[in-house]
């Protein structure tokens, strides 16, 4: 009987293996296309209410549990108060865009997306109540006590697309900072 040595070194050196090709154009375009529908899934486009049709807001999925409060004796979360809604949109918001011939546009020229900040106030001749994206928001919304009624509604629609993005499990999980209990 032979060592283990002898046996091994008996055996026949077999040949590198071939680095794969590449994968064909076809394939990446596929993939590619993938890449983007994944992407999709975690923005949403939601109308501004009061301009339809003309401006829209591109939001992505955040855990709306920290924008729950105590202030005071005062219980504040964005389904209850549309302070803490509109903060919640405002940390959400990837940018806010114009609606041109049924394309998506930066609302600037620049190409930079607009935000609920001082500089929309300005080009919009917004009168705010104070600085901050919430009070942009509730001027832009129309105003006073309709303004911030618009502004909890907004939130409730895209409220509403992360419940049904909770069958995608990277909203969910996004949404509400831990897994299904399904994964």
């Amino acid at each position: 009987m032979s060592s283990l040595r002898e046996a091994l070194d008996a055996v026949p050196e077999l040949p590198a293996p071939e680095p794969e090709a590449p994968a064909d154009d076809s394939i990446l375009a596929a993939v590619r296309q993938r890449a983007a529908a994944i992407t999709a899934e975690q923005t949403v486009d939601l109308e501004i209410p009061g301009y339809e049709g003309v401006l829209l807001g591109r939001y992505h999925a955040i855990s709306i549990s920290k924008f729950n409060r105590l202030t005071g004796n005062e219980v504040q979360v964005p389904f209850l108060d549309w302070r803490s809604a509109a903060d919640a949109l405002a940390s959400a918001l990837d940018g806010l865009y114009a609606i041109k011939n049924d394309e998506v546009v930066p609302l600037y020229t620049s190409g930079d997306p607009a935000r609920y900040d001082d500089e929309l106030a300005q080009n919009l001749g917004l009168a705010v109540t104070e600085r901050s994206a919430r009070a942009v928001m509730a001027a832009l919304f129309g105003g006073g006590g309709k303004g911030e009624s618009r502004v909890w509604q907004h939130f409730l629609t895209y409220q509403q697309w992360l419940m049904e993005g909770a069958a995608q499990e990277e909203v969910a999980t996004r949404a509400v900072g831990e897994p299904s209990a399904a994964s």
